[in-house]
């Protein structure tokens, strides 16, 4: 009797449990941004302009934010000249800075998709770091896709990986790590990924946000050796050229241990 209900269990209702999780994990991600973020979110992928009527709604429905409330936001944004209004629309300012958002390639979401299936429980993120190139300086001469994974369960995730793609697998704690980093070389490599880490949903993908990533390249082997001494020329463009949350970041820094090194580079490059 149990195998057959295992099989009846593994053949349909786990994949109803799958397809409910992500559902969850979609709606936990939407709910961590702010109404601020919202707004600015939405008035930058909409260069053409949004209706204040169409934002005000598509607020109610994802934060049952009433109309008041959102409209006390929208006002305050103005004011700071992050977005501008125009009859009834609302465009970007001339203060106005893009959120930063990664959008996987196919490869990145395939694989993401695949671990998601072969370990359903499983807490991960993706990226590759061909998005961060733009705010650097030097291109490195070595791609990595950067998996995140709870430290617990980072060894089951690499197993899992090892089957999923034939880029060499590599975990960040791994003292061989530096020299696999080799010019032309693809890697796959799992990182460790605290809890409440500032991820974001793009396409069905679990992506970290800039201000995990802005933390992760000063505390994770792979990313280190990625940016190198670079990580003040990537702080200075990102505030540059993207709307930031410092709460965050701060936030974020403070639960891998790098509150004081993140305010001094933070200090240094606001001179």
């Amino acid at each position: 009797m149990v195998p057959v209900a295992y099989e009846v269990l593994s053949g349909g209702a786990i994949n109803i449990f799958v397809k409910l999780l992500e559902f969850l994990t979609n709606l936990f991600y939407l709910c961590a941004m702010t109404l601020t973020e919202r707004i600015i979110s939405t008035v930058g992928t909409h260069p053409e302009g949004v209706a204040t009527t169409e934002l005000v709604a598509l607020l109610r429905e994802e934060f049952h934010s009433p109309e008041g409330s959102s409209l006390t936001i929208v006002s305050r944004l103005v004011r700071e000249g992050r977005i501008k209004k125009e009859g009834g629309l609302l465009l970007p300012g001339s203060g106005f800075k893009p959120a930063f958002h990664i959008v996987p390639d196919e490869k990145t979401s395939k694989l993401f998709k695949e671990l998601k299936a072969a370990l359903p429980f499983s807490q991960t993120s993706i990226w590759h770091t061909d998005a961060i190139l733009p705010l650097m300086h030097d291109i490195p001469n070595f791609r990595l896709t950067i998996v995140g994974a709870e430290r617990l369960a980072a060894g089951s995730v690499a197993d899992a990986l090892e089957n999923l793609t034939d880029s060499l697998i590599l975990q960040d704690s791994e003292r061989i790590l530096l020299s696999r980093l080799a010019p032309g070389r693809e890697l796959v490599v799992v990182t460790p990924q605290v809890s409440q880490a500032p991820v974001e949903v793009s396409d069905g993908v679990i992506v970290p946000t800039l201000e995990k990533i802005l933390v992760d390249i000063l505390c994770d082997n792979a990313l280190h050796a990625l940016t190198g001494s670079e990580a003040y020329a990537i702080y200075a463009a990102a505030f540059s050229r993207y709307a930031l949350s410092r709460k965050t970041l701060l936030r974020y820094a403070g639960r891998r241990n790098r509150t004081e090194e993140v305010n001094a580079i933070l200090k240094e490059t606001e001179k």
